[in-house]
Protein backbone atom coordinates (compact mmCIF):
# COMPACT_ATOMS: atom_id res chain seq x y z
CA UNK A 1 0.00 0.00 0.00
CA UNK A 2 2.89 2.59 0.77
CA UNK A 3 4.19 1.61 -2.15
CA UNK A 4 1.44 2.23 -4.62
CA UNK A 5 0.88 5.42 -2.68
CA UNK A 6 4.44 6.70 -3.09
CA UNK A 7 3.82 5.39 -6.92
CA UNK A 8 0.76 7.84 -7.25
CA UNK A 9 2.33 10.89 -5.57
CA UNK A 10 5.01 10.59 -7.72
CA UNK A 11 2.84 10.15 -10.43
CA UNK A 12 1.13 13.17 -9.76
CA UNK A 13 4.11 15.50 -9.16
CA UNK A 14 5.46 14.26 -12.75
CA UNK A 15 1.54 15.19 -14.47
CA UNK A 16 1.51 18.81 -12.39
CA UNK A 17 4.95 19.54 -13.50
CA UNK A 18 4.28 18.75 -17.14
CA UNK A 19 1.18 20.50 -16.90
CA UNK A 20 2.85 23.58 -15.88
CA UNK A 21 5.77 23.61 -18.60
CA UNK A 22 2.68 23.12 -21.80
CA UNK A 23 0.80 25.99 -19.67
CA UNK A 24 4.01 27.94 -20.10
CA UNK A 25 4.85 27.19 -23.75
CA UNK A 26 1.07 27.60 -24.72
CA UNK A 27 1.77 30.97 -23.08
CA UNK A 28 4.45 31.97 -24.51
CA UNK A 29 3.38 31.01 -28.18
CA UNK A 30 -0.34 33.01 -27.37
CA UNK A 31 -0.28 35.77 -30.25
CA UNK A 32 -0.49 38.99 -28.52
CA UNK A 33 -0.88 43.01 -30.22
CA UNK A 34 2.09 44.61 -30.71
CA UNK A 35 3.13 48.13 -32.18
CA UNK A 36 6.74 48.90 -33.72
CA UNK A 37 8.43 51.91 -34.89
CA UNK A 38 7.52 52.47 -38.80
CA UNK A 39 10.76 54.28 -39.39
CA UNK A 40 13.17 55.20 -37.05
CA UNK A 41 11.88 57.65 -34.08
CA UNK A 42 14.47 60.05 -33.31
CA UNK A 43 15.27 61.13 -28.93
CA UNK A 44 12.77 63.67 -27.58
CA UNK A 45 10.16 63.10 -30.63
CA UNK A 46 7.03 64.13 -28.89
CA UNK A 47 4.46 61.06 -28.67
CA UNK A 48 1.55 62.89 -28.82
CA UNK A 49 2.27 63.53 -32.50
CA UNK A 50 2.98 60.02 -33.08
CA UNK A 51 0.08 59.16 -31.47
CA UNK A 52 -1.98 61.28 -33.57
CA UNK A 53 -0.38 59.95 -36.75
CA UNK A 54 -0.63 56.40 -35.62
CA UNK A 55 -4.72 57.01 -35.27
CA UNK A 56 -4.87 59.21 -38.58
CA UNK A 57 -3.38 55.76 -40.42
CA UNK A 58 0.23 57.14 -40.91
CA UNK A 59 3.69 55.09 -40.71
CA UNK A 60 5.77 56.32 -37.71
CA UNK A 61 4.00 53.52 -35.95
CA UNK A 62 2.30 49.99 -36.88
CA UNK A 63 0.42 47.67 -35.41
CA UNK A 64 1.28 44.03 -35.82
CA UNK A 65 1.16 40.81 -33.77
CA UNK A 66 4.44 38.65 -32.44
CA UNK A 67 4.45 35.97 -30.14
CA UNK A 68 4.15 36.68 -26.26
CA UNK A 69 7.69 34.81 -25.44
CA UNK A 70 8.83 36.98 -27.92
CA UNK A 71 8.09 40.39 -26.60
CA UNK A 72 9.27 42.11 -23.94
CA UNK A 73 7.78 42.60 -20.55
CA UNK A 74 6.51 46.19 -21.09
CA UNK A 75 5.52 45.95 -24.24
CA UNK A 76 2.45 48.45 -25.44
CA UNK A 77 -0.12 46.01 -26.46
CA UNK A 78 -3.13 47.66 -26.82
CA UNK A 79 -3.89 51.24 -28.84
CA UNK A 80 -5.35 52.58 -25.04
CA UNK A 81 -2.17 51.50 -23.48
CA UNK A 82 -0.46 52.95 -26.80
CA UNK A 83 -2.05 56.41 -25.97
CA UNK A 84 -1.62 56.55 -22.45
CA UNK A 85 2.26 55.89 -22.92
CA UNK A 86 3.10 58.26 -25.50
CA UNK A 87 0.70 61.67 -24.02
CA UNK A 88 2.37 63.82 -22.82
CA UNK A 89 6.61 62.29 -23.06
CA UNK A 90 9.21 61.89 -25.59
CA UNK A 91 11.00 59.10 -26.74
CA UNK A 92 13.83 58.99 -24.11
CA UNK A 93 16.43 57.76 -27.07
CA UNK A 94 16.48 56.78 -30.12
CA UNK A 95 14.02 53.82 -31.16
CA UNK A 96 15.08 51.70 -34.77
CA UNK A 97 13.09 51.06 -37.22
CA UNK A 98 10.70 48.06 -36.33
CA UNK A 99 11.47 48.10 -32.70
CA UNK A 100 8.32 46.63 -30.45
CA UNK A 101 7.27 49.94 -28.65
CA UNK A 102 7.24 49.35 -24.69
CA UNK A 103 6.98 51.74 -21.82
CA UNK A 104 10.47 52.41 -20.48
CA UNK A 105 11.47 54.21 -24.10
CA UNK A 106 9.17 57.22 -22.92
CA UNK A 107 10.09 59.47 -20.13
CA UNK A 108 7.62 62.46 -18.76
CA UNK A 109 8.90 66.23 -20.33
CA UNK A 110 9.61 67.85 -17.33
CA UNK A 111 10.84 71.27 -18.82
CA UNK A 112 9.05 73.68 -21.01
CA UNK A 113 9.16 73.21 -24.53
CA UNK A 114 9.31 76.77 -26.59
CA UNK A 115 7.00 75.97 -29.68
CA UNK A 116 9.46 76.44 -33.18
CA UNK A 117 6.93 79.10 -34.80
CA UNK A 118 8.49 81.61 -31.83
CA UNK A 119 11.67 80.92 -32.49
CA UNK A 120 10.98 82.55 -36.18
CA UNK A 121 12.47 85.95 -36.61
CA UNK A 122 9.93 88.46 -37.81
CA UNK A 123 9.85 88.12 -41.54
CA UNK A 124 10.93 84.51 -41.71
CA UNK A 125 9.57 81.41 -41.72
CA UNK A 126 10.57 77.47 -41.56
CA UNK A 127 10.75 75.21 -44.70
CA UNK A 128 11.82 71.70 -44.23
CA UNK A 129 13.67 69.66 -46.80
CA UNK A 130 15.05 66.51 -47.26
CA UNK A 131 18.22 64.96 -48.65
CA UNK A 132 19.91 61.43 -48.47
CA UNK A 133 23.31 60.88 -46.59
CA UNK A 134 25.74 62.09 -49.38
CA UNK A 135 23.91 65.28 -50.46
CA UNK A 136 23.17 66.35 -46.87
CA UNK A 137 26.84 65.99 -45.96
CA UNK A 138 26.42 62.43 -44.08
CA UNK A 139 24.37 64.00 -40.96
CA UNK A 140 27.27 66.77 -39.78
CA UNK A 141 24.41 69.30 -40.02
CA UNK A 142 23.70 70.54 -36.69
CA UNK A 143 21.04 72.79 -35.46
CA UNK A 144 22.58 76.60 -35.80
CA UNK A 145 24.79 75.95 -38.13
CA UNK A 146 24.75 77.38 -41.93
CA UNK A 147 24.67 75.53 -45.65
CA UNK A 148 25.15 76.23 -49.12
CA UNK A 149 22.79 75.34 -51.69
CA UNK A 150 24.25 73.37 -54.77
CA UNK A 151 21.58 72.86 -57.81
CA UNK A 152 22.54 70.81 -61.14
CA UNK A 153 19.88 71.59 -63.85
CA UNK A 154 19.07 71.23 -67.67
CA UNK A 155 18.91 74.89 -69.37
CA UNK A 156 17.48 74.83 -73.16
CA UNK A 157 18.31 77.56 -75.82
CA UNK A 158 17.23 77.86 -79.26
CA UNK A 159 19.55 77.81 -82.01
CA UNK A 160 17.65 79.78 -84.24
CA UNK A 161 17.72 83.27 -84.61
CA UNK A 162 13.92 84.62 -84.18
CA UNK A 163 13.76 85.85 -87.76
CA UNK A 164 13.44 81.80 -88.51
CA UNK A 165 10.42 81.29 -86.47
CA UNK A 166 7.23 80.64 -88.54
CA UNK A 167 7.24 79.47 -91.97
CA UNK A 168 8.61 82.06 -94.71
CA UNK A 169 9.55 81.87 -98.26
CA UNK A 170 12.65 80.47 -99.53
CA UNK A 171 14.93 82.33 -102.47
CA UNK A 172 15.33 80.18 -105.50
CA UNK A 173 17.58 77.34 -105.13
CA UNK A 174 18.02 77.30 -101.36
CA UNK A 175 16.01 75.39 -99.12
CA UNK A 176 13.33 76.34 -96.97
CA UNK A 177 13.60 77.36 -93.62
CA UNK A 178 12.22 74.97 -90.64
CA UNK A 179 8.62 75.01 -90.14
CA UNK A 180 7.67 76.15 -86.20
CA UNK A 181 7.40 72.15 -85.34
CA UNK A 182 11.24 71.55 -86.60
CA UNK A 183 12.49 74.89 -84.61
CA UNK A 184 11.14 73.41 -81.67
CA UNK A 185 13.25 70.99 -81.89
CA UNK A 186 16.06 72.74 -82.94
CA UNK A 187 17.53 73.25 -79.02
CA UNK A 188 20.52 72.79 -77.61
CA UNK A 189 20.57 71.36 -73.83
CA UNK A 190 23.64 73.08 -71.16
CA UNK A 191 23.70 71.20 -68.25
CA UNK A 192 25.01 74.06 -65.36
CA UNK A 193 26.06 73.30 -62.07
CA UNK A 194 25.76 76.64 -59.91
CA UNK A 195 25.36 77.56 -56.37
CA UNK A 196 21.32 78.65 -55.90
CA UNK A 197 21.63 80.12 -52.09
CA UNK A 198 24.70 80.60 -49.56
CA UNK A 199 24.81 80.55 -46.00
CA UNK A 200 21.35 79.65 -45.09
CA UNK A 201 20.80 79.63 -41.68
CA UNK A 202 19.22 75.52 -40.14
CA UNK A 203 16.55 75.99 -37.64
CA UNK A 204 16.50 72.16 -37.12
CA UNK A 205 17.95 68.99 -38.10
CA UNK A 206 15.23 66.36 -37.60
CA UNK A 207 13.21 67.15 -34.44
CA UNK A 208 16.06 68.88 -32.85
CA UNK A 209 15.70 72.33 -32.92
CA UNK A 210 18.58 75.33 -32.56
CA UNK A 211 18.40 76.48 -29.12
CA UNK A 212 16.96 79.86 -28.32
CA UNK A 213 19.96 81.88 -26.57
CA UNK A 214 17.08 83.31 -24.21
CA UNK A 215 15.88 80.31 -22.94
CA UNK A 216 16.84 79.06 -19.16
CA UNK A 217 19.08 76.00 -19.63
CA UNK A 218 17.50 72.65 -19.95
CA UNK A 219 18.28 69.13 -18.81
CA UNK A 220 18.47 66.18 -21.39
CA UNK A 221 15.04 64.28 -21.00
CA UNK A 222 16.73 61.05 -21.19
CA UNK A 223 17.30 58.54 -18.33
CA UNK A 224 21.11 58.05 -17.22
CA UNK A 225 22.30 54.68 -16.42
CA UNK A 226 23.01 53.74 -12.79
CA UNK A 227 25.77 53.21 -10.83
CA UNK A 228 27.59 50.14 -12.21
CA UNK A 229 24.96 49.48 -14.73
CA UNK A 230 26.13 48.39 -18.48
CA UNK A 231 26.04 51.11 -21.06
CA UNK A 232 24.53 49.34 -24.59
CA UNK A 233 26.00 50.43 -27.62
CA UNK A 234 22.56 51.05 -30.03
CA UNK A 235 25.18 51.18 -32.82
CA UNK A 236 24.72 53.49 -35.95
CA UNK A 237 21.40 55.46 -35.31
CA UNK A 238 21.40 56.61 -39.20
CA UNK A 239 22.37 59.93 -40.55
CA UNK A 240 19.92 63.45 -39.50
CA UNK A 241 19.15 64.17 -43.54
CA UNK A 242 15.96 66.35 -42.93
CA UNK A 243 16.54 69.94 -42.65
CA UNK A 244 14.31 73.03 -41.30
CA UNK A 245 15.79 76.06 -42.87
CA UNK A 246 15.21 79.85 -41.88
CA UNK A 247 14.11 81.71 -45.19
CA UNK A 248 12.53 84.89 -46.59
CA UNK A 249 9.51 84.23 -48.67
CA UNK A 250 11.33 85.01 -51.92
CA UNK A 251 14.37 82.46 -50.41
CA UNK A 252 11.48 79.87 -49.94
CA UNK A 253 10.48 79.97 -53.70
CA UNK A 254 13.83 79.72 -55.07
CA UNK A 255 14.88 76.64 -52.66
CA UNK A 256 11.41 74.84 -53.78
CA UNK A 257 11.81 75.63 -57.35
CA UNK A 258 15.59 74.20 -57.27
CA UNK A 259 14.26 70.84 -55.70
CA UNK A 260 11.45 70.69 -58.16
CA UNK A 261 13.27 71.78 -61.33
CA UNK A 262 17.10 70.39 -60.37
CA UNK A 263 19.51 67.82 -58.39
CA UNK A 264 20.48 69.93 -54.68
CA UNK A 265 23.88 69.24 -53.02
CA UNK A 266 23.94 70.85 -49.48
CA UNK A 267 27.97 72.28 -48.64
CA UNK A 268 28.42 72.76 -44.44
CA UNK A 269 30.34 76.11 -43.92
CA UNK A 270 32.36 77.58 -40.93
CA UNK A 271 30.96 80.30 -38.36
CA UNK A 272 33.03 82.92 -40.75
CA UNK A 273 31.82 82.10 -44.03
CA UNK A 274 31.29 85.19 -46.38
CA UNK A 275 29.28 84.54 -49.68
CA UNK A 276 31.87 84.56 -53.01
CA UNK A 277 30.36 84.74 -56.30
CA UNK A 278 30.45 82.29 -58.76
CA UNK A 279 29.67 82.02 -62.28
CA UNK A 280 28.96 78.33 -61.93
CA UNK A 281 29.85 75.00 -64.33
CA UNK A 282 29.26 73.87 -67.42
CA UNK A 283 30.72 70.91 -69.49
CA UNK A 284 32.62 73.33 -71.75
CA UNK A 285 33.75 75.15 -68.59
CA UNK A 286 34.94 71.91 -66.40
CA UNK A 287 38.18 71.87 -67.93
CA UNK A 288 39.13 75.73 -67.34
CA UNK A 289 38.79 76.25 -71.79
CA UNK A 290 37.06 75.03 -74.86
CA UNK A 291 36.27 71.27 -74.83
CA UNK A 292 35.76 71.38 -78.14
CA UNK A 293 38.59 73.09 -79.60
CA UNK A 294 40.60 70.68 -76.88
CA UNK A 295 39.21 67.99 -78.72
CA UNK A 296 38.83 68.39 -82.25
CA UNK A 297 41.45 71.45 -82.20
CA UNK A 298 40.88 75.02 -83.49
CA UNK A 299 40.05 73.88 -87.30
CA UNK A 300 37.25 71.21 -85.60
Amino acid sequence: MVALILAGLAGWAVWNYLTTIEDEIREDQAIVTVFRAGQRINEGSEGSILFSDFTNNGALIIEGEDQAGDVPPDAITTEEQLNQVLTGRVAAGPISEKSILTEAQWVVVTVDITPLAELIPSGKQALTIGTDSITGVNGFVEPGDRVNMIITLDLEFDLLPPEFSGVVVAPEGEEPPPTEEEAAEEVATVTLTRFVMQGIPVMATGRAVRPDEDAPPTVDAGDQPAEGEEVVDEGPTGNETVFTFEVTPEQAEKIVFAFQAGSIWLTLVPEDFVEVETRGVTIDTLFGGDIVEDIFGSDG
